[in-house]
């Protein structure tokens, strides 16, 4: 009886512990899981720590390329910078003697590409002209403005830049450009002006050329004109008056007028009805038109207080055959 109760000990003895060692082989295997899961997570740590590193490595070193290129771009301005500027002088304080620096843009110089205009500058007749526009000397090349003032006193700068220089002479007198259009022999004569030696002179040295419209052939105030001579200036006048004294000629050669109102006075004309653009019909600004072609003379005389039958031939237009029967119509009109 009494080994059968030490057996029954026994066997539970022995259950009790090979429960305890199975408890202990499960939580054993399920600690080292743990563990390595543990450690596995720490691996991955440590290789995200390891990436991040590198990230940081690789922007360190581009942010360090890029500082440095922009000293180098930095470095290059300021020496493109440094070549658009002369030296810095120094300006010194008259109490103190402070020493204050000052850029100093380049001062404008004549090149050879500078153009020089010459002018001249009449003084009785205030006429301005251009004598000439040229390419700049040699020994005027790398002048300065200061330079130029000191080198030519004889002439006015009158502007002074890279791409051009204006200077300008002071003349007491009346412009040489000046041409006197009047009567020689038959016909019409350009001379050079000879004013201011009319007393003496010969008008045959100062001929310039001569012009095929007779005289006579024009009308008495253009005679009139021509006897005391017509003054004009410069090329472009000339051509303009020739030109002028060409077409009134042409209006001449059939010696006949019309004297018509114009504009509430009377107006005398060349014959404009022998013009083919003419009609008894033309609308009034076309007829106005025509009409300013061929003024001759205006007669500040009003017709509004002429006879109406007067008043009615007037707007219809008076031809007149030659300037004498001309001369007696206009007495009897205006007295």
């Amino acid at each position: 009886m009494k080994n059968k109760k030490i057996l029954i000990i026994a066997s539970i003895v022995c259950v009790v512990a090979i429960s305890v060692i199975a408890v202990n082989e499960f939580y054993g295997y399920v600690f080292n899981d743990n563990i390595n899961e543990n450690d596995n997570e720490l691996l991955l740590d440590k290789n995200i720590d390891q990436t991040d590193l590198d990230n940081i490595e690789n922007n360190s070193e581009n942010l360090l390329q890029n500082n440095s290129q922009n000293l180098i771009e930095e470095e290059n301005y300021i020496e493109n910078y440094k070549e658009n500027i002369t030296d810095i002088e120094p300006i010194a304080g008259n109490v103190n003697n402070d020493i204050v620096s000052v850029d100093t843009v380049k001062e404008p110089k004549i090149m050879s590409s500078t153009r020089i205009e010459y002018q001249n500058y009449y003084t009785v007749d205030g006429k301005l002209e251009i004598e000439k526009e040229v390419e700049p000397p040699y020994y005027m090349i790398n002048l300065t403005r200061e330079q130029i003032e000191e080198f030519y006193p004889e002439y006015q700068l009158i502007s002074f830049s890279a791409e051009k220089v204006i200077l300008r002479t002071i003349i007491e007198d009346r412009s040489d450009k000046y041409y006197i259009i009047k009567r020689y022999n038959t016909n019409i004569g350009v001379f050079h002006d000879y004013r201011g030696e009319e007393n003496n002179v010969n008008i045959n040295d100062y001929l310039r050329d001569t012009i095929d419209i007779e005289v006579n052939n024009l009308v008495w105030e253009e005679q009139e004109k021509l006897n005391n001579g017509i003054i004009v200036y410069g090329e472009e006048e000339l051509s303009e008056i020739l030109k002028k004294l060409w077409h009134l000629n042409k209006l001449n050669q059939s010696k006949k007028y019309i004297l018509k109102e114009y504009n509430g006075v009377m107006g005398i004309f060349y014959d404009y009805k022998q013009d083919e653009r003419y009609s008894s019909n033309m609308e009034s600004d076309s007829l106005n038109k025509l009409l300013e072609e061929y003024l001759r003379k205006v007669v500040e005389t009003p017709v509004s207080g002429l006879e109406e039958e007067l008043m009615n031939k007037l707007k219809k237009g008076i031809t007149v055959n030659n300037e004498e029967e001309l001369i007696r119509l206009l007495e009897n009109y205006t007295s």
